[in-house]
Formats: structure tokens, sequence, C-alpha cells
């Protein structure tokens, strides 16, 4: 006798299979090169753009569809696969009921993982998904201390500065405790002109180490005398 599914995943079970199908959709999201079948009971209570746009009385809600031109692809496909899965991965791009568009042009360009969470994270805010915000920040801390790569760190730390406002720590944050403890990158000429031209992240990090009680600077100079 097989056992029995807890009922708990059975829900993911379940939200899985529509996912992947797209049956009893009633909305469709549009990206620049896919669209989804998606569900409003689904999508609207995890996003409050999304459940706006729904109640709404314009075009997008009659038609039940909804576009998303301004948006990576691959950063879309990321928030429909955690509207389903609770997660989200860049290998599963292709995997789910999304349809290609036929476009001249697409942007189809791998970028690295620490990138793309920061560039969920930002999309997360702008369509208010909380719990996709400290996913991608808790994906960000991992892949850091995983995957270490100071080039990609760097793309990721200037898109982490230059898409959230200065109140929205959750992810500038993560990007500063990644800094703090690869403190040799701060000598390095390209984590160097990053610094310059954030300047919140510099003193987002100077702020940072004196919470902590550890000023390496000034202990180097006192080695000096």
């Amino acid at each position: 006798m097989a056992s029995a599914i807890p009922p708990q995943g059975d829900l993911f079970k379940s939200l899985e299979s529509l996912y992947k199908t797209g049956i009893y959709s009633d909305l469709r999201i549009f990206s620049l090169t896919k669209s989804y079948l998606v569900h409003r009971a689904i999508v609207c209570p995890r996003s409050g753009f999304l459940a706006a746009a729904c109640r709404s009385p314009f075009k997008e809600a009659a038609d039940g569809a909804i576009s998303l031109p301004d948006d990576e692809p691959l950063v879309v496909d990321m928030m429909i696969q955690y509207f389903y899965l609770l997660d989200y991965q860049q290998s599963l791009y292709s995997d789910s009921t999304s349809q290609p568009l036929e476009l001249e042009h697409t942007n189809t360009t791998h970028i690295s993982c620490l990138l793309l969470h920061a560039k969920v994270y930002a999309a997360a805010e702008k369509y208010a998904i909380g719990g996709l915000k400290d996913l991608a920040v808790a994906k960000f801390k991992t892949t850091a201390i995983q995957d270490w790569d100071p080039a990609a760190f760097l793309d990721a730390a200037s898109e982490a500065y230059t898409s959230t406002i200065d109140t929205d720590r959750g992810l500038r944050d993560a990007v500063i405790e990644v800094f703090a403890a690869h403190k040799d990158l701060l000598y390095e000429d390209e984590a160097k002109v990053v610094v310059e031209r954030l300047g919140p992240l510099g003193y987002d990090f100077l702020v940072y180490l004196h919470r902590k009680g550890n000023p390496p600077l000034y202990k180097s100079y006192r080695t000096l005398k």
C-alpha cells in the first residue's frame, strides 16, 4: 500500500501541477519573450501590484492579461516560479507552461546568480511580493558563501544600490555583510570604482564596521606607527 502524501506535500504537488500545465488559468502575464498562464487566486494574494491590477476597472483586468515589458524576461520567470513553488531556480527557466513569443530581438544572456538574486529582489519590491524579497536575500547570501565570485558580487552590489531606495535595507545590508567578510576586495581596482561611484555603499560599510567594533583601517594605521 502506497504511503499517503502529507497534506502540505499534496498542496505543493497541486501547485506545481498548476504551474506546469496552466490548467484552470484565468489570467495571462506577458514578459518580453513569454506568456504565462496563471491563476488570480494564487498570484494576487502574493503580489500587491497584481492584486490591484486585477481589481482595477482598466483594460488589463477586463482582458485578463497583464504585460510586464519593462522587466527582464528571466526575472519575470523567477517571479512566476515563486508564486507556485515558493522558490525559483534559473535551471527551471523553460519548464513551466509559458509560451515563447515571436520577437525579432530577445535577450537571453546568462547572468550570474548573484546578479539574478539582486534583480529578483528589485522586482519583488516593485511588485510588492514580500516573501520573494526575503527569499532573494537568503539566496544572495548563500550564493556568496558557496560560490564566491568577486566580479559577480560587484555587479550585484551595483544593482542593489541602484535599484533600491536608501530605506530598503534588506539587500543592501546583505551586500555590506558580504563585503565585510571579504575586506581584501577593497584593495582591488574594480571594487574601488564601484565604492567611489556608489557613495552610500561606502558609508554603509563604515557604519557596519563601527557597529561591529572592527575598524581594520585604524588598526592598520596603528601598526605603522
